[in-house]
């Protein structure tokens, strides 16, 4: 398999987590008690873990189908990031003050970064292919 493989793999899962998530939205939305007795304090991070799970899953899918030809180091920073952004929010459903800790935000600032410049690369590495 290789690096882009991956990546689509990693975000069809991706995208069937945000599937699966909706249901939790659903009892954000409906039966906010039932998620409050499991322990979620914020219901809104439902929604954002639920979207950005949908909407990591298709960057990835489609990065993966664009630049089939990705470097790996590109890919492994891409997965990171497209992998920890939506996780991210699960913590901050069950904590009010875990955003504020330095082992939460570094891994934050880690994944954006890692994300951003994974991205930027399969774009060059994209975009080579018309320029001579």
């Amino acid at each position: 398999m290789t690096i882009a493989e991956i990546v689509v793999a990693t975000g069809l899962v991706s995208l069937a987590l945000g599937a699966v998530s909706g249901f939790a939205l659903l009892a954000a939305v409906d039966k906010p008690e039932l998620l409050k007795r499991v322990g979620v304090v914020d219901l809104v991070r439902v929604r954002q873990v639920h979207l950005d799970w949908i909407i990591m899953g298709v960057v990835m899918i489609a990065v993966g189908l664009a630049v089939p030809n990705m470097p790996l180091w590109a890919g492994v920073l891409t997965l990171f990031g497209g992998v920890v952004n939506p996780a991210t929010f699960l913590p901050m459903a069950f904590s009010r003050t875990v955003a504020s800790t330095r082992t939460f935000q570094t891994v934050s600032f880690v994944s954006f970064c890692s994300l951003s410049v994974g991205l930027i690369a399969n774009s060059l590495v994209y975009i080579s292919r018309f320029v001579s």
